[in-house]
């Protein structure tokens, strides 16, 4: 059995002092570590770059072009908005568009759109890129003066921008997504719900 010797009261305050060390590291590790976000469940396969910024810019306040005449991010309060900021000239926005109007024939309506915003040097670039790919229902919107690009801080193209109803930044996503994925349209069912 155990003696007094092996349990004496030096070694009770050595191993206090060592769980006491033990304990407060966890807490230390755990403190550093960021928050999980509301949203962050969501981050995984195609969507795994979706992220919060902290300190969001303010939807632009821009008049955009269409085959119709003009249009602002502010015409779309009341609903869920995903901006998508791309080009044809960028591969990975041409890849992901087909999606984008998979995801808006799916979800599109009274509480959500898809956005989609060119950067091509000409609308008609992008028109003729939806009339070959067979791109229906999604607005052919452009900004030729390329200022949301600046003024949304995108890191490149393509970037997704979810808004919701007040036109308050949600989440954004650099890069390709398949926005018709299982986890897209979870993601999409959430932020109607909220």
């Amino acid at each position: 059995m155990f003696s007094a010797s092996h349990f004496s009261l030096a070694n009770a305050i050595k191993l206090m002092i060592f769980g006491g060390l033990l304990a407060f590291s966890v807490v230390a590790v755990k403190a550093c570590q960021a928050p999980a976000g509301a949203l962050d469940r969501f981050a995984v396969e195609s969507l795994s770059k979706l992220t919060s910024l902290e300190a969001p810019p303010t939807q632009p306040n821009l008049r955009l072009t269409t085959p119709d005449g003009e249009v602002s991010l502010a015409d779309f309060h009341g609903k869920v908005v995903l901006v998508n900021v791309w080009a044809t000239w960028c591969a990975p926005c041409v890849v992901e568009m087909p999606s984008l109007d998979a995801l808006q024939r799916l979800r599109g309506g009274d509480n959500f759109a898809v956005v989609p915003i060119s950067l091509d040097r000409q609308m008609a670039a992008a028109q003729d890129f939806y009339d070959r790919t067979g791109l229906s229902d999604l607005p052919l919107i452009h900004d030729g003066t390329f200022a949301i690009s600046s003024r949304l801080a995108l890191p490149g193209l393509p970037t997704s921008i979810f808004y919701d109803e007040y036109g308050r930044e949600l989440a954004r996503l650099p890069g390709e997504a398949d926005w018709a994925s299982d986890e897209a349209l979870a993601l999409v069912d959430y932020l109607m719900g909220q």
